[in-house]
């Protein structure tokens, strides 16, 4: 590729209306380069290419950034559940630095590994909590209440939504990444937001640089 991939993920920040600032483009090349550091040891990621890395694992978290934004308040606490390598919850906490960031994830290999990004990052307001969703004791003041639950590739989009539901504050939001528009009419799905009485809010169709076909961040609210 010839164009510079933090240069692409620039541009499109701003086509989403939330600009990068420098300082947020250079401190997402240092995390993205300590996950590379780390990633043959820790089995983090099969997309440990830089390009991968930058516009798929990063763009990501920064389009979340851009829809979340205008809809909370200005430090909302958002709870990124099934973090896996933190790729949406830090890089949406460096699009939106004033952001309470919650990473939750259960397998112990990488809730270790999100502990030594977030000391590197240097960051306030990033917590990292060691944790399956739906199983264990009762939640904590720390998992639960948050105004935005987000999930990537945590589970099929019923079961995701299931086990964000816990974690929210009364009016609260669960953004869930999808490939394609949810079928409202899927039995699944149905049950679960009528066993919630959740509907979908909105659907943010929205497209990685360099990619031809849109894909969807999509909100759930009670």
């Amino acid at each position: 590729m010839s164009a510079d991939p933090l240069e692409l993920l620039a541009k499109a920040a701003e086509s989403w209306g939330a600009p990068l600032k420098r300082a947020a483009l250079e401190q997402i090349s240092s995390y993205l380069a300590f996950v590379r550091a780390k990633n043959t040891r820790v089995n983090l990621t099969a997309d440990a290419g830089w390009d991968d890395l930058v516009l798929k694992h990063a763009a990501d978290g920064v389009f979340a950034a851009s829809v979340l934004r205008p809809l909370l308040t200005s430090s909302p606490r958002i709870l990124d559940l099934g973090s896996g390598a933190g790729f949406i919850g830090i890089a949406l906490k460096l699009a939106w630095p004033e952001a309470e960031v919650t990473l939750m994830e259960s397998v112990e290999r990488k809730y270790r590994f999100l502990n030594a990004a977030a000391t590197n990052t240097g960051l306030k307001g990033l917590r990292v909590l060691s944790r399956r969703a739906g199983s264990g004791a009762a939640l904590t003041s720390y998992e639960r209440g948050h105004d935005v639950v987000v999930s990537r590739a945590l589970a099929e989009l019923p079961e995701a939504l299931r086990l964000s539901w816990p974690m929210l504050a009364p009016n609260g939001l669960c953004a869930v990444f999808q490939s394609d528009e949810p079928d409202l009419a899927d039995p699944a799905l149905a049950k679960s937001l009528a066993a919630a009485q959740a509907a979908m809010l909105k659907s943010c169709p929205y497209r990685r640089p360099n990619e031809t076909r849109d894909r969807r961040l999509v909100l759930f609210k009670r």
